[in-house]
């Protein structure tokens, strides 16, 4: 659907207040941006920073977020969903964070900011650190009374974090029943602990998924896994046909490239995660018989030889036309294949589809991916973070923005670089007429790459982050510390990978994984 000058002008308007949805989660499931996989994690740390195409970004503009912030009066609509802590008329003032990359460059972050200082009066200063220490560092500052004011929300530190006491309960400070809150309040509750609430996303996001070519499905004349999905026949069976059909076609094909934790994501589809946590009760679910029968299927796809076992970057691994399936985060996946798609020429469209459902479930499972910032206990100005906080749901929420992302991921007329590559003559915009020419020097436009879904991904995408289609679940293993997700990395992985099965793997760990489940067992009961 091609867009007219006119529409192109309302995109330009509404690509102003464009908003990102970041990848990151709960495996919860992270990748970007932004719950299972560590802030270490190749993928994850990919995901954290991809952001949705902001037209505005290659066009000079500094922004003055003092000046922004230096308003007369604070908003009364600030106060919604806002608790009884939260002190109405108070400026944000400025705020502390701790991050291992400049979120206020990025968005959405960089245009809340914008909101977060027109409208509450606050401005934002981020320490950075790598991301490897990231959660150390967090705690040497709590520790020693220097608690920075605001951290991004990271798989590793729910529910470790919260039974630590690294951080504040929020249910004095945000109302969850408030309106503000209510399509987000059954996620709230999956992070309470002991009745309090910690963590308020602001936006759910569509998590791993299962990435393809239409040229690949069209050269087995087989059917196509989104048409599935919307037949409702998108599940383990179907998924396998295509593999066994794709395989037979040439010994060099490859049937799966997986990403870091696609063994566990895959995991879920039958309906548990593998370690759970709730109020005050952790629970390991590796034994139970949803865990153990999908990953013997995964683990018997892996011995038909169906997976690659090495790392195969979604940007290129599409290139040779030799893979069928990537199991990976969606939306980073997606656009990564669909930029080199792009630049490469090559056939066929790329598509992304949830991974299928388990055939005796009639619903698809699915581990939810939140964004969202968690306060530090020790905090010094709590009322500024929870500013932050009510400013990031205010903006996700935001019709007008909603609609201006939309509008951008479908447009799919003409898009350009800003600069002609002959006389480097500065356009207005990035928008443009088809077959456009520089009025400086004649010479043609030069096409570049955006990021474009049809109609009928964008509904995958809807669907994956709606409580009627999906169920969501949380896997919390990353939140109890690094050598437990360790272990439970390579219990999950080497099955997919066929370097071991996952009952000699569990047999082998799963007293350790207990140990390690049981301390914090402990720490619960002593609270």
């Amino acid at each position: 659907m091609r867009r007219s000058r006119k529409a192109v002008t309302a995109l330009l308007a509404a690509a102003a207040i464009l908003a990102t949805t970041a990848c990151n989660g709960g495996d919860s499931g992270r990748s970007s941006g932004r719950g299972d996989a560590g802030a270490a994690d190749t993928e994850a740390q990919q995901a954290a920073v991809t952001t949705t195409l902001d037209p505005n970004k290659e066009f000079e503009t500094e922004a003055d977020y003092n000046e922004m912030a230096n308003i007369e009066e604070v908003s009364a609509n600030n106060e919604e969903g806002a608790g009884k802590n939260y002190v109405a008329g108070q400026k944000a003032g400025e705020l502390n964070a701790l991050c291992y990359y400049e979120f206020t460059n990025v968005a959405p972050e960089s245009d809340i900011l914008k909101l977060y200082a027109e409208r509450f009066g606050g401005t934002v200063n981020v320490t950075m650190c790598g991301s490897l220490e990231y959660m150390e560092k967090l705690g040497t500052y709590i520790a020693a009374g220097d608690s920075p004011d605001l951290v991004r929300y990271e798989w590793e530190m729910i529910p470790g974090g919260i039974i630590q006491n690294r951080f504040m309960a929020l249910d004095d400070w945000l109302d969850q029943s408030s309106p503000v809150w209510s399509d987000m309040d059954s996620i709230i509750e999956s992070f309470a602990y002991k009745g309090q609430h910690y963590y308020f996303p602001q936006t759910m996001s569509a998590n791993y998924g299962l990435i393809y070519t239409t040229a690949a499905i069209e050269a087995m004349g087989a059917q196509d896994p989104m048409d599935l999905y919307f037949s409702g026949e998108w599940t383990w069976t179907e998924f396998e046909s295509l593999l066994k059909q794709w395989m037979a076609v040439s010994s060099d094909n490859i049937g799966i490239a997986m990403g870091e934790s696609s063994a566990l994501h895959f995991a879920a589809t039958a309906g548990v995660a593998a370690i759970e946590f709730s109020h005050d009760e952790i629970r390991n679910n590796m034994k139970t018989p949803q865990v153990t029968k999908t990953m013997n299927f995964i683990e018997g796809l892996a011995k038909e030889g169906y997976v690659y076992p090495e790392w195969r970057d979604p940007g290129t691994g599409f290139t040779d036309g030799k893979l069928l399936y990537y199991i990976m985060p969606i939306e980073w996946g997606l656009n990564s294949a669909m930029e080199t798609g792009f630049k490469n020429k090559l056939e066929g469209e790329v598509r992304a589809v949830p991974l299928p459902r388990d055939p005796d479930n009639s619903t698809y499972n699915i581990l939810g991916n939140t964004y969202g910032y968690l306060i530090p206990a020790g905090a010094k100005n709590v009322q500024g973070a929870v500013s932050w906080i009510l400013a990031g749901r205010i903006y996700q929420t935001d019709p007008d923005v909603v609609q201006a992302r939309r509008d951008l991921l479908l447009y799919d007329g003409a898009y350009y670089y800003p600069k002609c590559t002959n006389c480097k003559h500065q356009f207005d915009s990035e928008f443009g007429e088809e077959g456009e020419l520089c009025p400086e020097c004649n010479e043609p436009r030069r096409p570049k790459f955006k990021v474009t879904y049809d109609e009928r991904q964008m509904q995958v995408l809807d669907d994956m982050v709606d409580p009627s289609k999906f169920d969501f679940l949380f896997d919390f293993h990353r939140g109890f510390g690094t050598d437990l997700t360790t272990t439970i990395k390579q219990v999950f992985d080497d099955p997919m990978k066929g370097t071991d099965s996952y009952t000699h793997l569990l047999e082998e760990n799963y007293n350790v994984i207990e140990t390690t489940l049981d301390n914090y067992r402990a720490l619960i009961a002593e609270g």
